[in-house]
């Protein structure tokens, strides 16, 4: 039996398939995950900003932004990012593309592949987290499904997408290892800037700075419909992203449609300037993102589709069992060894002298 009412976040759909408490907790999970993707975005503009002109700080940046990803979370619905969200994936595209070229050319130039460890085994438990840190989309797809013209053929597109970023990611990341080592920056355009002066890296880091904030709301909208509606800023029966919509006018609510309005715009507005607080007053997320990826990303990404279908559906073959046994357990070892890895380097780093950190990502 599956459920009549609206699901539209990962905790909806936990607390009809296993329980209201549940549900709760992946909640929180979800919300502390995306609002943590948006924290280090808030980190990643300015660095990149700041590598394409160098005579602006980078905190100057980050304020700069602010009012323009204030104005993005007003939007309601994600249909009408869908145009922000296509011309964010074809900047990403134009980009990745463009830095393998350079790192297939450095390998041709140079004649010889960077000084490289290839087998760094303490290092990958957190190298784990960030890896499923780096699938941020996972705790906003049932929004994404809710609000497509389609929902049909919801499946097939995430297949074929995450095929795409899959192989991106790939190569983009063993591409560049080869060619240029260790990259401490956690942007390789920006990393690249600041090792040389190229008017193509200067545009490629305006480029990814502008399409990574176009992205912003889009990882805020899932962690919004939930804070939105257990906050009662808006009514249950009307949805977070549907104010104003003809079918709330049909059901009455057109005269409170207004204050929800003004409630819903201050309070993304507060959101929004707290994530980016907690970017100007972090040094290192770098490690915070493999911290978030290993607690938030691993159960999110990893355990929970598992297990809540194991826990709704009957029909599944011992074959479709096993393998959802075998990715709750995969994503709950390296999860469990992520958390620890991550936590200790953060502890580690703590304790050096100011301005002595670990090698680190800045956003």
């Amino acid at each position: 039996m599956y459920p009549t009412e609206n699901i539209v976040s990962w905790g909806d759909i936990t607390k009809w398939a296993i329980g209201p408490n549940f549900g709760n907790v992946v909640n929180v999970l979800l919300i502390t995950m995306q609002l943590g993707i948006c924290t280090v975005y808030f980190r990643f503009m300015p660095t990149n900003l700041h590598a394409t002109m160098k005579s602006v700080p980078e905190y100057d940046w980050l304020r700069g932004t602010v009012p323009f990803m204030i104005v993005l979370c007003w939007i309601r619905h994600m249909k009408h990012l869908a145009p922000f969200s296509t011309f964010a994936n074809i900047a990403t595209l134009i980009t990745v593309m463009t830095v393998i070229g350079f790192a297939v050319s450095t390998i041709y130039d140079v004649g010889h592949t960077a000084d490289v460890q290839m087998t760094n085994w303490a290092g990958l438990p957190v190298f784990f987290g960030i890896m499923i840190y780096s699938f941020e989309g996972s705790g906003a797809i049932l929004s994404i499904h809710e609000s497509m013209a389609e929902p049909s053929e919801f499946v097939g597109v995430v297949r074929q997408a995450g095929l795409v970023v899959l192989a991106c990611f790939f190569m983009t990341g063993l591409i560049c290892y080869i060619a240029f080592g260790d990259i401490n920056n956690g942007s390789i355009t920006a990393e690249l800037g600041h090792r040389t002066q190229n008017h193509v890296l200067n545009f490629l880091n305006l480029l990814i700075a502008v399409a990574v904030g176009l992205t912003y709301p889009l990882q805020a909208y899932a962690a919004i419909e939930v804070l939105e509606r257990k906050l009662k800023i808006v009514p249950k029966e009307v949805g977070a992203s549907a104010v104003g919509t003809k079918e709330n006018t049909d059901l009455g609510l057109k005269g409170m449609l207004g204050g929800v309005r003004v409630k819903q715009y201050v309070f993304r507005s507060l959101l929004v300037l707290t994530t980016a607080f907690i970017a100007g007053s972090v040094e290192n997320l770098g490690l915070i993102v493999g911290l978030f990826g290993s607690v938030n990303g691993s159960i999110i990404a990893l355990v929970l589709p598992p297990v809540l279908d194991l826990s709704s559906n009957t029909a599944l073959t011992q074959r479709e069992r096993f393998l959802n046994w075998f990715t709750a357990a995969f994503g709950t070892i390296g999860g469990v060894a992520g958390t620890i890895m991550s936590i200790n380097e953060i502890i580690a780093e703590s304790k050096l002298p100011p301005g002595e950190h670990l090698a680190s990502a800045h956003g």
